[in-house]
């Protein structure tokens, strides 16, 4: 079974430039910042203090990009497009949760995972930098725990990421949802 590790395409799309302690302010409380940074981590939701929350798209790597369908923000919540909502709620409901927010008048969503894929421990090669832990060579899902989830993040990673199944693949390929690419190589930087 192949897993993919989700990474926005930069070259092509925008992203959302609205920082996290811009969001935290508009939710009423400063504070909620490290409830947003550290949600990945944590794996708590955050429904009981989201309201409704305005973002910006800007560029990044190249001029006059496109709007995404699907982008990453904070590279552990997917930005969801009213299109991509539409057709991706069925698939995501039951691992995570849809925070709303507006963009240009129109309710885009955040979509935040709640589900760990369970990794191989076996397979799983840490990176040593200087005689210290740095991350990881190699990270390996366990794929009869990973089998029938759609979207999830990694405890031996430290949850820095998204990765899907080839389900979610190819849902966004066939109904031609745009702004993501899919490495099956798990522990490369960004593209």
């Amino acid at each position: 079974m192949t897993v993919y590790k989700i990474n926005d395409n930069l070259h092509v799309f925008q992203t959302i430039c609205t920082c996290p302690d811009e969001v935290a302010t508009q939710l009423g409380d400063f504070n909620y910042f490290e409830k947003i940074l550290l949600q990945g981590v944590e794996n708590k939701s955050l429904k009981g203090i989201w309201k409704p929350a305005v973002v910006e798209f800007e560029d990044v790597l190249t001029k006059n990009s496109e709007l995404p369908d699907i982008s990453l923000w904070l590279r552990t919540y997917l930005v969801l497009s009213p299109r991509a909502y539409e057709i991706l709620n069925t698939y995501l409901s039951e691992g995570g949760e849809f925070l709303p927010v507006n963009y240009q008048g129109e309710k885009w969503y955040l979509y935040t995972s709640l589900t760990f894929g369970k990794e191989d421990r076996q397979k799983c090669i840490e990176k040593i930098s200087y005689g210290s832990p740095d991350g990881l060579e190699v990270l390996v899902f366990i794929d009869d725990d990973v089998k029938d989830k759609v979207i999830f993040k990694s405890r031996l990673e430290g949850a820095g990421n998204l990765y899907c199944t080839e389900k979610f693949k190819v849902i966004c390929e066939q109904n031609q949802l745009n702004g993501l690419v899919f490495s099956s190589n798990l522990t490369e930087s960004f593209n």
